[in-house]
């Protein structure tokens, strides 16, 4: 358990350097603070002497030079608890990092939103929910990194996205450092009530402005300063400027539909738009070897002005219609057409940059999930990157484990299933370990084609679709009972098949809801198909007579788990071995449990 010590002892180095930089932070933070409250007493004590005095001179430059100087003073503040922010934020960061290197999964997003009921391994290899992938994998910071993450773990990305992956994560897992700071730009934004869908749709969406608006921002607002500053100078009387500010309004007021459709379109990205300028600009300031990244940086910085500028154009573009809430806001718009100037504005942006948006979003959550990836592999580096080969029915794992067992507890596996047809057929006592084993297969093949290292210290894999069928259970409301819906999931692998592309199936008790003669055939029925058709894979069963197909079909092989009973307590190894299993343990548990089987005997 040395590497678990190597980096439990760097997240815990991290944790304190950044609390101690936090800490300092804090300490400028509030010296500013005295400093400003101090800077402000004596401008007042030099204004209301000048004033007494009418030292008007002095008057005038210590305002200046206070406006200067507090203006300077509240941007040194701003940036020192920005820091400081950012130090608290990847305390957090590395708090969080030793909670999944322990499996304290608690408290982490379930992800459950994204959960398919009918997609052909998610509920049984435990995608989302309590003690899942996601959880474990999970740092991204934007909604759209969220699903990013989701999208990839629900599909098979083909055989050369994942080694472009593979070889992405390799080298985000040796910069552990970057990926923190790259989440933590992003999380100081990170609002729950951000929502960049209806922001898409704004930017993906022409407006047409009406033709006046532009004349109208030329003329408009001038007449009204002229006729006010006529008014104050006696010349004209006050009901011009009135009239002027009447028409203004009527203008306001006929354009305040598109006004108000914008402004509910934008406003609840900008902390979005904060998060992504942020992680670009990081992204920009960045080098990277792999082809992947520096694909996906050339996103940012195929034009004259980079990505992050641009985004952080809008972004104060946006936020100023935030400004629409104060009072101020509306008589300054009444003399000079605010809503027009700002209609305009961000129109124009549309129209230079609606275009890049898409792909620059599409980045950002691309790198989101590659820097959860990254550090996943950085936690675990025992773990071994698999070997993706050509051919496409092939499994062969060394030492293979569960990654969300804890490794203490973790019993690592050989095994190797080869060739088209090749069923394997897995029998073994009850709590045995066999189910965990399929889940085991499956789970790490989903992480290899993530372009993660596994929980092996090797494991090649060929190209082919995944298939489970672990968890069916009855349904009250859709009338529906176990055994029927493990018929209609056997009926779904059945129908991927049909596609005749290559298929690694996992099933776990065939037919365990009927009796046993009905199982018995159809399970060895099923076997038989299986054998003929594009496919390769494992079926665990208590039935000790389907491993005996391995002696009338070819390609069936016996592999078990077994369990020893002594001194009235079962214990189990959890070592797969070849074979039919030879020790069952039900009638010990029966028995452990309170059930006299004596009873079992008919009375005579």
């Amino acid at each position: 358990m040395s590497y678990i010590n190597s980096i439990e002892s760097w997240f815990q180095h991290n944790i304190v350097q950044y609390k101690q930089q936090s800490q300092e932070q804090t300490r400028r933070s509030n010296l500013i603070s005295t400093f400003r409250i101090v800077f402000f007493l004596f401008f007042l004590t030099l204004s209301a002497t000048s004033l007494y005095y009418g030292w008007w001179i002095v008057l005038t430059i210590s305002v200046v030079l206070f406006c200067l100087c507090f203006g300077y003073l509240i941007n040194t503040h701003n940036t020192v608890k920005a820091k400081k922010k950012h130090a608290d934020l990847l305390v957090s960061i590395n708090q969080d990092e030793l909670k999944r290197l322990h499996l304290d999964l608690k408290g982490f997003d379930q992800g459950l939103e994204y959960s398919i009921s009918e997609h052909p391994y998610c509920i049984d290899l435990d995608l989302f929910g309590t003690h899942s992938l996601f959880q474990w994998l999970n740092r991204t910071v934007t909604e759209g990194g969220s699903k990013r993450l989701a999208h990839m773990l629900l599909e098979t990305p083909v055989s050369a996205t994942t080694i472009q992956q593979q070889q992405a994560v390799q080298e985000l897992a040796e910069n552990a450092d970057w990926n923190q700071h790259f989440l933590a730009y992003g999380l100081a934004y990170r609002n729950n009530n951000s929502s960049v869908g209806p922001f898409l749709d704004w930017v993906n969406t022409a407006t047409s402005l009406p033709k006046w608006l532009k004349p109208a921002l030329m003329v408009f607002p001038l007449v009204a300063t002229l006729l006010t500053l006529a008014y104050f100078t006696g010349l004209l009387s006050g009901y011009w400027v009135l009239i002027a500010l009447i028409i203004n309004g009527y203008m306001l007021y006929r354009t305040e539909p598109l006004t108000q459709h914008t402004y509910l379109q934008t406003h609840k990205s900008i902390n979005t738009l904060r998060s992504y300028e942020a992680m670009i600009a990081c992204i920009e300031d960045r080098q990277f070897n792999s082809p992947l990244l520096q694909s996906l940086r050339t996103t940012f910085i195929n034009k004259a002005e980079r990505a992050s500028v641009t985004i952080g154009q809008l972004k104060k573009l946006l936020s100023r219609i935030e400004v629409r809430q104060n009072a101020f806001y509306w008589i300054f718009n009444g003399f000079f057409l605010l809503d027009f100037i700002w209609l305009i504005q961000s129109e124009k942006w549309k129209f230079d940059h609606s275009k890049h948006v898409k792909y620059w979003f599409e980045s950002i959550n691309m790198y989101e999930l590659l820097v959860s990836l990254g550090l996943t592999a950085h936690s675990h580096p025992q773990f071994g990157f698999p070997n993706i080969v050509a051919e496409p029915y092939t499994v062969n794992a060394k030492q293979l484990g569960h990654p969300l067992i804890p490794a203490e507890e973790r019993v690592g596996n050989n095994f190797e299933i080869e060739k088209e047809g090749t069923i394997v057929v897995l029998t073994g006592s009850n709590m045995s370990g066999k189910s965990t084993f399929l889940r085991t297969l499956g789970v790490n093949i989903v992480l290899a084609r993530l372009g993660l290292p596994v929980c092996a210290s090797a494991l090649e894999l060929g190209d082919f679709t995944l298939f489970t069928s672990m968890r069916t259970t009855d349904s009250l409301e859709q009338h529906v009972s176990s055994f029927y819906a493990e018929l209609e999931r056997i009926n779904q692998l059945i129908q991927v098949l049909a596609v005749e592309h290559p298929t690694l199936f996992l099933l776990d008790e065939l037919l365990k809801g009927t009796n046993s003669r009905d199982r018995n055939l159809g399970s060895a029925a099923l076997i038989r198909q299986l054998g003929q058709s594009t496919a390769f894979g494992l079926i665990s069963t208590h039935d000790l007579s389907l491993g005996a197909i391995s002696e009338t079909q070819s390609g069936v092989e016996n592999f078990s788990f077994n369990s020893t009973f002594r001194d009235g307590k079962i214990s189990f190894d959890y070592k797969l071995r070849p074979g039919v299993c030879q020790s069952f343990n039900a009638s010990e548990l029966m028995i452990q449990m309170g059930i006299d089987l004596k009873y079992d005997q008919p009375d005579s």
